[in-house]
């Protein structure tokens, strides 16, 4: 099976029946989002608070990211700025050469740490869309249960 695609972003003809479907996939995650306007105060920097900024207005596009994943969110930018200090360094090479390696190792944590609140954020649409197609399938389930084949 391939990855799951938000339903604006479907190729093909679809029928009804499947808008309907995707349609309360993409519904049965999202809970709102008025929380994610005002960036927390407890971001590093300046470059965090920009980062939360863009992604929200990304997300804002079209995206189920939701209240739910304000910490993450915050967490991923934290991890987002304190990587692009990391890097600003390196690459200017304003470091000690003992220096070097401690910063190339806090890189690749930083990294890692984006990678996995990006993953948790649902920074790839599957992974959103996922969980939607699965509480559909419970729920369809249940109908079907309680009043079988119609």
């Amino acid at each position: 099976m391939g990855r799951p695609v938000p339903l604006d972003q479907q190729k093909g003809n679809l029928n009804q029946e499947v808008i309907r479907r995707k349609q309360l996939e993409e519904d049965a995650v999202f809970v709102g989002n008025e929380q994610l306007k005002t960036p927390p105060e407890w971001l590093v920097n300046k470059i965090a608070v920009n980062e939360w900024i863009r992604l929200v207005e990304q997300f804002n596009k079209k995206s189920m990211i939701s209240n739910l994943d304000y910490n993450n969110l915050g967490a991923y930018c934290n991890a987002f700025a304190r990587y692009s200090d990391i890097v600003k360094k390196l690459k200017l090479n304003v470091t000690i050469a003992g220096e070097v390696n401690q910063l190339v190792g806090l890189e690749l944590k930083y990294s890692d740490e984006m990678r996995k609140y990006g993953a948790l954020l649902g920074l790839t649409m599957g992974s959103r869309l996922q969980v939607g197609n699965e509480i559909i399938k419970g729920q369809e389930k249940n109908i079907k249960d309680d009043f079988g084949d119609i």
